[in-house]
């Protein structure tokens, strides 16, 4: 598609896919300005559905004009295919800032939200509901304006109804306990979205975490919210009131509308009214000292800022402050050191003059039945320490003084600790490798933290198989699934899934797969439709591990 010419648009680059189509960047040659140019993938085209809420969505974006919201220049079609001409946003969304940053501070993220709260105020007047607010879906343009992007995309896209295997509607993290339930979106709904957003961005996780789309939607509709600002404490409490109150389970209960919700922020926080890219790379005051002043900070004016020049200034005022100090109490810290180090010289020499005899009455004293007394092995710092049994098993007996080796009964105990050899120079290894011969090495849960990828081989022979049916179908994995140095499925493990065969698009669906442990757990094909052609000639497929899962073993 590089260089072809749609209309007066020529396309000049492939910015992405998507479930519905790609996205293209284009110039436009009449008004000589870029633009974004959606084309709805050329086989949805002929499913009149999909080809009506694709020309509905173009009709719905058409009545958002608003600086905070990315709009919708055109419709047009040209050899069957069909595009939105859309407006080409240039900057970042807030999701690659929170992966980048971690967490993000709040006097970063409430002007940030003030924005997308005027744009998503704008879009509830004229009754539409965006369905699918997230970080990724907030672009931050260079003139540090917040553009909400793919309204309604997340509908046509999807159009997932609950009675559908493994459909859902939506992004379910950010998903209201409402829409779960199967009611309609609606602006409480979209509120929502927002709080969980400000929650994912100042804490740097969601507020819902499980291993199966099933039981996120039961934490959603069910479980408690742990305050954010117990997540993170440098969160304001207002803030992280706020957050909560947007998070409610019911839907009246939130902010009444998107312009409540924005004039909380602005009441809580009066000075956050301009977006502040110098926060996200300030420095922590522990290290402010060392890192000096942060990007643009020379434009920051306010009660309690410093300027340029007194940051610069401090390190050099303390270092020469804990010099003099230093220099001043040298000789205080010198006798102190001799007169520790005298002290124990002389328990030293104390104890090594004590007579024989002494020792051996006092030991009398406390009887021991194992025929001597456990003294334990320093051990020297290792990489991986050992266990607090390991250590009990590198005891070694030291025979009390005086008595004689002669005993009836032999300690078996006290032969085994002997045989046991002191550590080498690299602490317990040989050791640990006895010792996991005997016992091996329990395993821990394995959390999937990100997107996995797995490939899959088709068992099944679909040359015969008939049109618009769905077929149940298997995969084996075709090799060892390893995250994180444990192997978590073996190779050759059953994957289920179905297979629905038309005569120009197939759709593929998997469902789950047989873990080491036995464990089914849920996954989802990576490209779930295509051509059938395609699909008929090709038995390997890529199936992608859900973040959030959890494997027991």
């Amino acid at each position: 598609m590089i260089g072809e010419k749609i209309h007066s648009y020529e396309i000049t680059e492939h910015l992405g896919k998507g479930g519905m189509g790609n996205v293209y960047k284009a110039t436009d040659t009449m008004l000589g300005r870029d633009v974004a140019l959606k084309m709805l993938h050329p086989q949805l085209t002929m499913e009149a559905q999909f080809l009506e809420r694709f020309k509905k969505e173009a009709r719905v974006l058409a009545q958002l004009l608003h600086p905070n919201i990315a709009v919708i220049y055109n419709f047009i079609e040209q050899g069957g295919n069909h595009f939105m001409v859309m407006e080409y946003v240039e900057g970042t969304n807030l999701d690659d800032l929170l992966k980048k940053h971690k967490t993000l501070p709040a006097e970063f993220v409430v002007p940030v939200f003030t924005q997308v709260l005027e744009g998503l105020k704008h879009a509830h007047k004229k009754n539409v509901f965006h369905r699918d607010i997230k970080p990724a879906n907030m672009m931050l343009t260079h003139d540090d304006t917040v553009k909400l992007m793919d309204f309604g995309i997340a509908k046509v896209a999807g159009e997932q109804k609950m009675t559908q295997v493994n459909k859902i509607v939506g992004t379910v993290e950010f998903m209201a306990p409402e829409l779960l339930q199967g009611k309609e979106a609606s602006a409480a709904s979209d509120i929502y979205a927002a709080g969980v957003t400000l929650y994912e961005l100042l804490c740097g996780k969601l507020p819902f975490v499980a291993d199966t789309d099933f039981n996120l939607m039961q934490a959603i509709m069910k479980e408690k919210v742990i305050h954010p600002a117990k997540c993170n404490a440098s969160i304001p409490k207002a803030l992280s009131d706020i957050i909560m109150k947007a998070l409610d389970k019911n839907p009246a209960a939130r902010f009444a509308d998107a312009g409540a919700f924005q004039l909380a922020l602005l009441a809580a926080f009066p000075n956050y009214r301009n977006i502040n890219l110098a926060s996200l790379n300030a420095a922590s005051p522990a290290y402010a000292q060392q890192a000096g002043p942060a990007t643009r900070l020379e434009k920051i004016t306010g009660t309690g800022m410093e300027t340029r020049a007194e940051i610069w200034a401090k390190p050099i005022s303390a270092f020469e402050n804990s010099r003099q100090h230093v220099f001043k109490n040298k000789k205080i810290y010198l006798t102190a050191l001799l007169l520790l180090l005298c002290l124990f010289i002389t328990i030293a020499i104390v104890k090594n003059k004590k007579p024989e005899k002494e020792l051996a009455d006092t030991e009398e004293k406390k009887p021991d039945n194992t025929g001597g007394v456990i003294a334990e092995i320093k051990v020297p710092e290792v990489v991986n320490p050992p266990s607090n049994d390991e250590v009990v098993d590198r005891r070694v007996t030291v025979p009390e003084p005086g008595k004689k080796d002669e005993e009836k009964t032999p300690d078996k105990t006290k032969e085994k600790k002997e045989e046991i050899k002191p550590p080498g120079k690299m602490g317990f290894k040989a050791d640990e490798e006895e010792k996991e011969k005997e016992e091996p090495a329990q395993k821990k849960d394995v959390f999937i933290s990100s997107k996995v990828e797995i490939q899959l081989y088709l068992q099944n022979d679909l040359s015969n198989a008939p049109e618009r049916q769905d077929i149940p179908v298997t995969f084996s994995l075709k090799n060892n699934v390893v995250y994180r140095g444990v192997t978590i499925i073996n190779e050759g493990a059953v994957a289920k899934g179905m297979i629905k065969l038309g005569k120009v698009q197939t759709d593929v669906d998997i469902f789950n797969i047989t873990a080491a442990n036995g464990q089914q757990i849920t996954i989802r094909a990576l490209k779930g439709h295509g051509r059938r052609n395609e699909i008929s000639s090709n038995r390997n497929y890529t199936a992608i591990i859900l973040p959030g899962t959890r494997i027991n073993f």
